[in-house]
């Protein structure tokens, strides 16, 4: 008849490649898993770049309608803002300094803006 302590060392024996099994199978889980995680990224990685490349011809031709057009609203505006700087350069010359300073830098402004704009529907 075996012994008690031959019983328990056994059991003990058993628990242990029981325990030892479950972390196999853990770690292999885990494994797959991950695996499954980065073909399921590389998948989507995939389709948001068909996507993109499907988005970007629409969006070229966009972008180059609105660049031709702010082209043409340019010119006008650029020949408006010449007219109104050359009727208003005669009473800018008599404000004070510090009014035809202002003046300087609203201009100065508006060509920041105007050149933001055309540097912005260029790219």
């Amino acid at each position: 008849m075996p012994s008690i302590r031959q019983d328990f060392t056994r059991t003990a024996e058993d628990l242990s490649r029981v325990a030892q099994d479950a972390a196999y199978v853990a770690v292999g889980l885990g494994v797959v898993a991950f695996q499954r995680a980065q073909v399921a990224r590389h998948e989507l990685m995939e389709q948001l770049e068909q996507q993109r490349g499907a988005t970007e011809g629409p969006l070229a031709d966009i972008r180059s309608q609105l660049a031709r057009a702010w082209a043409d609203v340019d010119g006008a505006l650029g020949q408006l803002i010449d007219a109104a700087d050359d009727a208003f350069e005669p009473v800018a010359e008599r404000l004070p300094a510090q009014a035809r300073l202002a003046v300087k830098q609203a201009q100065d402004a508006r060509d920041q803006i105007r050149a933001f704009v055309k540097e912005q529907l260029a790219a």
